[in-house]
């Protein structure tokens, strides 16, 4: 019994000893850890996080209210939800909640993770004025030093208003008076229990809880806190029941959050991506972000699209095609822009069906098409209105948007070959549009993805993707990230210019005919969508010059539809038009033709009478009509002069010319009107050299080197 004893004492004193050491140990690692963090009070008015957001101008187009709410200026319901939900001893502890610590430390280690947390309002009133996010033990204790501070010199209202006034609430919006003004119109004092659950549940994550970006996400969130404040008995049922069944009317009351809205969401979001940091995050780091936005254009565009009676959903956007830079973006939508998935209509025809048809060699800009009503396997297209055009050529298709050619040439195509071409501008075609309404846009794209497409036809055939942000820079002054547009090449000059000339026929006697009047090149489409009833859904336009590209998408809001006149070539186009009168004070430059292209003579009777691409020679004397060619896809019996390079000398002369792989070419000496052929030769490469013996030492021929195809 004794040895039992002295044993037990034994295990006891070691115990006791080890928790001793323990303790001096995490007291002195405590001590160690945090003897140079300090309390500042003056951190706690708010200064501390500006989220700077700045035009390509570098002026400042977001600042930070600072609008201060004293604790009497706010509602009850915002200061007994906030306290409920977040820390709901905040009254009776001294900065820290030890039981909660106990609890969320077994959950922890329960889960193997750190997802539980314990910090009280206090705790996180110093993280979000004094400390940074990591999730290291020397921050936690700092943290829980500078808690035990604070308690000892503030009291408890002083901290809970001090809390809500330096909280963050998404898209910029720091405190709970701008909070209140942006979500409700409404100052702090005048918020209902209802709205006071949206605002508290947006905290713990307002890129996916504020009623601003998320409406759905903060309706979701709203339910969670109202639970929380049954389970709390924070409020008796019928007070929260009656909150539950009040209606939100959100204002938008701040005026950033009106012209600069959209623009900002989606520099902010672009943010996060970029830095792999969440917006809240972002925003304490006191980080200036620098975008590519024009202010001047985006007010005229925001006071113009806003000076409509609308009932329906909006995105208006431009685009520096040199460097793929958003320079507006306006919408009344809250989702940022590749959030916004409609169906794309006849705006995708490039795409899904012409461009890969051109490089295909399936077409040329004056393939006849039969335009009739048509039966594939039981899907039967139809044209806008059921007006059927009989043979049409593939530019007029374009231009008019005829559904028909478009359909009939996708069937000839096949749908893998659409699939593939669209996959090099990063558009995926769900498994359920793999058909062919494809052709007709059925598969889902956002705004921004369309003007992607466009800028590239734009940009000689080279794709990139549309950026809000052109640099991030720290609070220290250093560049954390810049902007290095990348882009690819995905068409082939020549097949890009045949689609940009189709394009050009658009604006000027086509579907996006109100464009027709600008003095400079204007390349255009425009879109449609209605359902099998014939209810438009979405409108589109977009319209590219060398300079830049527009995005305009209207649609109808969910349940309802668009009016019938709402169609692309409608109020999209005419936004447009109102886009490039804001910004074009001088034109831009008219597209550049690449070297590929070559004007050639048709035989117009046989295009007519026999629906025949026919090339003729220039003394044919019969009707004839020009248009462009691509070198790598010529009309049958076409000849042209090539250019070529001559090099002569006292035996010979050297003539050297770039060619078509496997083509064939003439060369004739000419002199005075006679021409005489005295060498054909087919291309083995792209580059022709022949050496011609001189028959005369004391002679240098005039040349000529001719195409020829039969």
């Amino acid at each position: 019994m004794k040895k039992a004893f002295k044993i037990t004492t034994v295990v006891f004193a070691v115990i006791v000893g080890l928790i001793i050491i323990l303790t001096i140990a995490g007291l002195s690692y405590f001590f160690i850890s945090t003897k140079d963090v300090k309390l500042d009070l003056d951190k706690l008015d708010g200064n501390y996080s500006n989220i700077q957001i700045y035009d390509n101008k570098n002026n400042q187009i977001m600042l930070k209210n600072n609008n201060y709410s004293d604790i009497s200026e706010v509602s009850p319901y915002i200061i007994d939800t906030f306290v409920s939900v977040e820390d709901k001893r905040f009254f009776k502890h001294n900065g820290i909640d030890v039981m909660r610590m106990m609890s969320a430390a077994l959950k922890n280690i329960g889960s193997k993770s750190f997802k539980e947390g314990a910090s009280t309002i206090t705790q996180q009133l110093i993280k979000n004025t004094h400390l940074t996010n990591d999730k290291t033990f020397k921050r936690k204790l700092s943290e829980i030093k500078l808690a035990l501070k604070l308690e000892k010199q503030l009291s408890k209202e002083q901290i809970i208003e001090k809390y809500l006034n330096n909280l963050y609430f998404g898209s910029g919006i720091y405190g709970v008076h701008d909070a209140c003004l942006a979500f409700f119109n409404k100052f702090p004092k005048d918020v209902n229990l209802s709205e006071a659950a949206m605002l508290v549940g947006v905290v713990k994550n307002p890129a996916k809880n504020s009623p601003i970006t998320n409406l759905q996400g903060a309706y979701d969130r709203q339910k969670v806190i109202f639970s929380v404040l049954k389970n709390n008995n924070t409020f008796d049922e019928n007070t929260i029941q009656n909150a539950q069944n009040t209606q939100i009317t959100l204002k938008n009351g701040l005026i950033h959050n009106k012209m600069y809205k959209s623009f900002i969401n989606n520099a902010i979001f672009e943010s996060t991506l970029l830095l792999g940091m969440d917006e809240k995050e972002i925003a304490n780091s006191g980080f200036k972000i620098v975008t590519y936005l024009d202010s001047e254009l985006q007010n005229k565009m925001y006071n113009e699209i806003n000076s409509y009676d609308k009932n329906y959903n909006y995105v208006r956007a431009s685009i520096d095609n040199s460097v793929l830079g958003v320079t507006s973006y306006i919408s009344n939508l809250s989702q940022v822009d590749s959030d916004i998935k409609r169906q794309a209509g006849s705006i995708m025809k490039p795409f899904s069906v012409y461009l890969p048809a051109y490089e295909n060699k399936l077409i040329n800009s004056l393939t006849p098409i039969l335009d009739e009503k048509v039966d594939f396997n039981g899907y039967s297209p139809s044209n806008y209105n059921n007006v059927y055009h009989g043979y049409v050529s593939v530019k007029d298709a374009v231009a008019h948007s005829y559904n028909i050619p478009a359909v009939k040439l996708l069937n000839e195509l096949g749908i893998d070959t659409s699939v593939d071409f669209l996959s090099r501008f990063n558009i995926n075609v769900s498994d359920n549009s793999k058909n062919l309404t494809l052709a007709l846009g059925a598969n889902s794209v956002s705004p921004l993805q369309i003007a992607a497409c466009y800028s590239a036809i734009a940009n000689d055939g080279n794709f990139g993707e549309c950026r809000f942000v052109k640099q991030i820079i720290d609070n220290e002054g250093k560049i954390i990230y810049s902007r290095k547009t990348n882009f690819a090449k995905v068409i082939d000059s020549d097949i890009n210019y045949l689609i940009l000339d189709n394009l050009k026929g658009s604006a000027k006697y086509g579907t996006g005919s109100k464009l027709k009047d600008f003095p400079f090149d204007i390349a255009c489409k425009t879109g449609t969508v209605a359902t099998s009833d014939g209810n438009n859904t979405d409108s589109w336009c977009c319209a590219i010059t060398s300079k830049d590209t527009f995005i305009a998408w209207d649609g109808a809001k969910k349940g309802e539809f668009l009016e019938k006149k709402h169609t692309g070539s409608g109020f999209p186009t005419m936004s447009i038009k109102e886009y490039m009168n804001f910004a074009y004070q001088s034109p831009p430059n008219n597209f550049e033709r690449p070297s590929d292209i070559v004007d050639i003579k048709i035989d117009y009777d046989k295009l007519i009478n026999e629906h025949l691409v026919v090339a003729v020679p220039d003394n044919f004397e019969g009707n004839t009509i020009t248009s462009i060619f691509s070198k790598n896809n010529l009309p049958k019996m076409t000849t042209y002069n090539v250019e070529f390079d001559v090099k002569h000398s006292l035996f010979e002369d050297i003539i050297e010319f770039s060619g078509v792989n496997n083509a064939k070419y003439n060369i004739y000496t000419q002199d005075n009107e006679e021409k005489v052929l005295i060498n054909s030769v087919i291309c083995n490469g792209e580059i022709v050299r022949l050496i011609i013996k001189k028959d005369n030492i004391f002679k240098n021929h005039q040349y000529v080197v001719e195409f020829e195809q039969d």
